[in-house]
């Protein structure tokens, strides 16, 4: 099957509620990319599909994925029918093995870097997770998937009207409370962080797989969910990132690092000296 006369699709990567994801070749420029067809069920999803596409074309970072294209639907109305986005091959950090602290850090401070692009634009992207961290083939770390990120200030998401939504495990209090802010992406990072060193979501008792990484809807939001929340513990030794995890995790967003500052903090983290060995006095026999 090809889509807009170019796109040949190749293989299916992940098949969930909200869509299909496809491994595509372009024929024109004889390139890889990634296809993400939304499904539409009413003219609000086609309008947030809409407002994912221009998130993301709003942004040029090295750390967020490159959005190429949008097809839009021959049916009238014009709906998004896929969007045409950058491989990354390394695929999700959804259901990665349990990694070191020095690749964790590294990968955080870029996705930090992004982070802290998006909120100095004023967008909160509101589902920082695994499944939502990609890697090229050199092991570059790019954010994807916009469809739930709001503007700062305001109570809608990019799509005006748009209900709150979250994932459970790497959910902010506040975010759950139905109040995002810059620093619940902190949050979030954090939790996506903590999963990737000890390999599973800390709450989770299985390791999640690449092909479910988007089989349920997130949560609609419960305001009493905020507090019944269990903080999430660092049950992992997260050796020179666990007070920097301990910081990102805390449930209040104020006491919280912004995003700029967990870049700096992460990177250094990882790149402090080692600590000298004590000194022992000679001693003459």
């Amino acid at each position: 099957m090809t889509v807009d006369g170019r796109y040949r699709l190749v293989s299916s990567l992940a098949r969930g509620w909200s869509g299909e994801v496809w491994l595509a070749r372009d024929v024109e420029l004889d390139r890889e990319v990634v296809l993400k067809r939304p499904v539409l069920r009413d003219a609000a999803d086609s309008e947030r599909a809409w407002a994912e596409a221009r998130a993301l074309a709003r942004f040029s970072h090295p750390h967020v994925v490159t959005l190429y294209h949008a097809v839009r639907a021959s049916r009238p109305r014009g709906g998004l029918s896929w969007l045409v986005m950058e491989h990354a091959p390394g695929g999700s950090l959804e259901g990665c093995p349990a990694m070191s602290p020095v690749v964790a850090a590294r990968i955080g401070a870029q996705i930090a870097g992004a982070l802290a692009a998006l909120h100095a634009e004023g967008i909160v992207h509101c589902d920082v997770k695994p499944g939502n961290v990609v890697l090229t083939g050199d092991g570059t770390a790019k954010l994807t998937d916009f469809g739930a990120a709001y503007r700062v200030g305001g109570s809608d998401t990019l799509t005006p009207n748009g209900a709150v939504s979250y994932t459970p495990d790497y959910a902010a209090p506040e975010v759950v409370r139905g109040r995002p802010e810059p620093k619940s992406d902190v949050f979030s990072l954090g939790a996506t962080l903590h999963t990737v060193l000890i390999g599973h979501p800390s709450d989770t008792p299985h390791l999640p797989t690449a092909g479910d990484a988007d089989a349920r809807p997130s949560r609609t939001l419960d305001a009493g969910d905020a507090d019944a929340r269990p903080s999430r513990t660092l049950d992992a030794d997260g050796g020179p990132l666990r007070e920097v995890l301990a910081a990102m995790l805390r449930r209040n967003p104020a006491d919280r690092p912004d995003a700029t500052e967990i870049r700096r903090l992460l990177e250094a983290a990882v790149t402090k000296p080692a600590p000298r060995p004590p000194s022992i006095p000679w001693t003459i026999p």
